[in-house]
């Protein structure tokens, strides 16, 4: 077996057979703006749809979309270097999100920067929009206050999108005797960023290469953060059996480990992480079988494929990956070179447009022995759909001196719609969701929204207005009514709706929705109004006192009113000079507070608006600091000052 190996090894170095055994060059991943851009999404019903064209629009909608004009517009910017420095030539991409009750899919916008870096993307109906550049070896620069590079964009909009050159992790693979092996797969994966936060909940794959025939690897184009190297066992380039002489292999991790003594690298951009050396542990792998069962109500497509995915347990490290083709007669999968440990599986069927039908994961132990008989049946996955209003200001507030030349677009395309999931932290046995935590769309020119694809459990609704003048009103999830509201009245996006505008904001006393399987559920009410206010400012120490931390600060907008509608809590992470603001401001009286954040090295914080108890203990603690901003209508407040530690007043 070992004179095999050696041989395909061998085989795989010569130049004139390199095509078959690998791809022609290393994988890219490509510097994306926004990370959490969601990725076009079929609506989970079993029902068919009319065949889309060639761009994934069907015909029926790409004739409504022709009697239907609209005005384009654009989004300009500049692509620069970590010094500020013009990069010419980049590819910069505009990626529409998802829209309305639609599954329609626009490809995305394109193009080149000039000598100055400029970049001007034409064309764009109104909607929200990430933006992208691709550079080799280069990475969007990451937020310092959350460790993401997500921006979303409007037309009319600039953008600035700041690359630095990624990070390098090199280093040699050896075998027990400490010979060189050849064309072995060395992958590395992100489990946090440089501030400690978790990497993302779906995949933290960052990059992967072959060694040469001195046994040498090197990975580049590295995000910041700490990372865990891995090689042998399952490769991102193996395309089923025979993909590569160690794919039954169990992998070993840096520096000749398994996944639970793995060494961890710190890898900082522009900088090479040397000397990751592994020693091959040489050891064969088990392997997990199973097969996957579709609804007997559902007519398979028979183009379409289950994806099989293995990942350490509790991770978001891939230890694995199968594919079943929902035409074959026993739709079995097949998992080989899985050393002992825990893991959890998880199994979903979609095509070009995202994810139709998923399983419910399952945690598997392999202790010795191959694991069989697994059984995964796939039920479409959820989704939530609702209504977004935006009613303008009365005459008396446009006749407002701040409000005058401050008009809102009115266009509830221009507003991204947010479901992020409310999990408990993991239990130790049961494995997570492998779904995005977040899914976001943008209503369509009538205001409706849909978000597809989720797991069950429990989730939290979020709006963000991209126009700075409007706020958000009220939230009605289903089955729930907002208290004291009156119905809109008519605005050019409801023309229908009545006369009538509650006075202050309102939220439904119920702000979570539970999903079940597979549920459509309908009915969600979203108000927006125009005079919005802004809130900037610092957070400073007291005369004498040391520099605040303010990376592990928060500062929170709360009413000082004893009213517990979650609309008006509003909280922010600092930028590094401890300055923040607050967008999208219902005008009002409130308390300011900066306090350490509890959770601060999550990936994903949780609110503290997010339950009762955790706002009542906000409120006593901004009470006692006593620091408060009267907000009027439209107001733009500036160079706020807010004090850590806060001095009793």
């Amino acid at each position: 077996m070992k004179i095999l190996r050696v041989l395909f090894a061998t085989l795989c170095a010569l130049p004139f057979l390199l095509a078959p055994c690998a791809p022609a060059s290393r994988a890219q991943q490509p510097a994306v703006v926004s990370s959490d851009a969601p990725k076009p999404q079929a609506t989970p019903t079993p029902a068919m749809r009319p065949a889309p064209d060639a761009t994934g629009e069907t015909r029926a909608a790409a004739e409504s979309r022709k009697k239907t004009p609209v005005a384009l517009g654009s989004i300009t910017g500049r692509v620069v270097g970590e010094s500020g420095e013009p990069i010419a030539g980049v590819s910069v991409n505009a990626f529409p999100y998802a829209s309305g009750g639609s599954s329609n899919f626009r490809p995305p916008r394109s193009s080149p920067t000039d000598d100055e870096g400029s970049f001007l993307l034409e064309g764009l109906e109104p909607g929200v929009y990430s933006v992208g550049a691709n550079l080799a070896g280069y990475v969007v620069e990451a937020d310092p206050q959350t460790g993401r590079a997500g921006v979303a964009y409007r037309p009319g909009d600039t953008a600035t999108v700041r690359l630095v050159k990624g990070g390098v992790v090199t280093g040699t693979v050896t075998d027990p005797q400490g010979e060189p092996l050849v064309a072995m797969s060395v992958r590395a994966h992100r489990v946090r960023d440089l501030d400690g936060r978790n990497a993302s909940t779906t995949s933290s794959f960052a990059g992967e290469d072959k060694t040469d025939d001195r046994g040498v690897y090197r990975i580049y184009g590295l995000q910041p953060g700490v990372y865990v190297v891995l090689a042998g066992g399952f490769s991102q380039w193996s395309f089923g059996p025979g993909g590569s002489a160690y794919d039954t292999d169990s992998p070993t991790f840096y520096p000749s480990a398994t996944r639970d003594t793995a060494a961890e690298i710190t890898v900082r951009a522009g900088q090479e992480a040397a000397g990751v050396d592994v020693r091959y542990r040489d050891e064969q792998g088990r392997r997990i079988t199973g097969r996957v069962e579709m609804p007997v109500a559902v007519a398979p497509d028979p183009t379409a494929t289950v994806g099989v995915t293995l990942t350490y347990a509790s991770t978001n490290i891939n230890a694995g990956s199968s594919y079943v083709p929902l035409s074959a007669d026993n739709r079995s999968f097949s998992l080989g070179g899985v050393a002992d440990g825990e893991y959890d599986i998880y199994a979903s069927a979609g095509g070009r447009e995202g994810f139709t039908f998923a399983a419910a994961p399952q945690r598997v132990s392999v202790r010795g022995a191959d694991v069989t008989g697994l059984v995964f049946k796939l039920a479409p996955l959820a989704a939530v759909s609702g209504t977004l209003v935006i009613e303008p200001s009365s005459e008396a507030d446009r006749a407002r001196e701040g409000c005058k030349d401050r008009r809102a677009s009115l266009l509830p395309q221009e507003t991204l719609i947010t479901l992020r999931a409310d999990r408990p932290a993991a239990a130790t046995n049961q494995p997570a969701g492998r779904t995005s935590p977040f899914r976001e769309a943008a209503p369509d020119d009538a205001g409706a929204f849909t978000l597809r694809n989720l797991e069950a459990g429990r989730y939290r609704l979020a709006v963000r207005p991209l126009d700075e003048n409007l706020f958000v009103r009220s939230v009605g999830l289903p089955g729930a009514t907002p208290p004291n509201v009156a119905a809109p009245r008519a605005s050019a996006a409801s023309p229908g709706a009545r006369a009538g505008v509650a006075p202050t904001p309102n939220s439904s006393a119920r702000e979570t929705l539970d999903i079940k399987p597979g549920q459509q559920l309908s009915g969600i009410n979203v108000r927006l109004s125009e005079g919005a206010s802004v809130l900037s400012g610092r957070v400073v120490a007291p005369e004498g006192a040391a520099p605040p931390p303010f990376a592990q600060l928060r500062v929170h907008l709360l009413p000082a009113e004893r009213d517990d509608d979650a609309l008006r809590f509003f909280e922010t992470t600092l930028a590094p000079d401890g300055s923040f603001t607050f967008k999208n401001v219902p005008p009002g009286r409130y308390n300011v507070l900066a306090r350490v954040a509890p959770d601060a090295n999550e990936a994903t914080p949780r609110p503290a608006s997010w339950d009762a108890d955790s706002r009542a203990k906000l409120r006593r603690e901004a009470e006692a600091a006593a620091t408060t901003v009267e907000l009027q209508p439209c107001q733009r407040a500036a160079d706020f000052t807010v004090r850590f530690p806060p001095t009793a007043k």
